[in-house]
């Protein structure tokens, strides 16, 4: 495995328990609800041709969200260590 390959591996386990620690919330409980409600008036309000492309939207702005999410976390696991380096916690 490359550097690179664990420092993926590495940042895929950060970013999942980070998310797993989301779902614990009663916040992330009120969005889950609120995208059921969603997608149930989906299934009542549109066509069928509608509420395909309705979710295929849908779904590409999840995975794009997906990617923005990964990014963000990667830049700013990469800001933190160098504010620690800056800060002199860490050796340069």
């Amino acid at each position: 495995m490359t550097e690179q390959e664990i420092f993926d591996v590495f940042l895929d386990e950060l970013l999942q328990r980070a998310v797993d620690d989301f779902h614990a919330t009663a916040q992330y409980a009120l969005l889950a609800e609120k995208l059921e409600r969603m997608h149930r008036d989906c299934d009542s309000m549109f066509a069928a041709d509608e509420k395909e492309f309705a979710e295929e939207c849908f779904s590409l702005l999840l995975d794009v969200s997906g990617h923005q999410e990964r990014h963000l976390y990667q830049k700013g696991l990469r800001d933190g260590v160098t504010i620690l380096k800056r800060l002199g916690v860490f050796a340069t």
